[in-house]
């Protein structure tokens, strides 16, 4: 279900939690240091309907990108195993999605749990850049990304 909110009063929008998590080349990324309009997906290898969604969501990017300041952050939150394998996972899917995107790596769920509880996913937010969700849809709906689009539409 998208939950979708005017957007002129920042009253009824909930700020959006912080979380520092590595990247898919090691570098730990801060979101309080994004300056940016964010779609924040949190996604795992096995979500096929993730792999559905996932191309339309880097479509939005590169869409919206200068005109909105807006950038997209891919949260993978397949959990590491014995052999370190959840970034080798993550990066193979994105491949076979036909995805060149860099990742976020949340492997203890601490991203997750604090959008997300139930953790179902795909999971899709977008926080406008003074740091409020404006936008957020759990679970795979037909209809998300034009939903997303109207509300990227009416943010600055």
């Amino acid at each position: 279900m998208a939950a979708v909110m005017a957007l002129p009063g920042l009253s009824a929008y909930k700020k959006a939690p912080g979380f520092a998590l590595p990247d898919s080349t090691g570098s730990t990324v801060f979101l309080s240091s994004m300056k940016h309009n964010l779609i924040i997906s949190f996604w795992a290898s096995y979500c096929r309907p993730c792999k559905t969604e996932m191309p339309r969501l880097v479509e939005l990017e590169k869409k919206y990108a200068g005109r909105k300041n807006l950038k997209l952050l891919l949260v993978n939150i397949d959990i590491n195993d014995e052999s370190g394998e959840a970034k080798d996972k993550a990066r193979r899917f994105l491949r076979s999605a036909g995805i060149e995107h860099g990742f976020l790596l949340d492997f203890y769920h601490t991203a997750v749990a604090r959008y997300n509880p139930q953790k179902r996913i795909p999971a899709t937010f977008l926080v406008n850049r003074q740091g409020f969700i404006v936008f957020e849809e759990i679970g795979y709906q037909p209809g998300t990304i034009e939903a997303l689009e109207k509300v990227i539409a009416l943010i600055r």
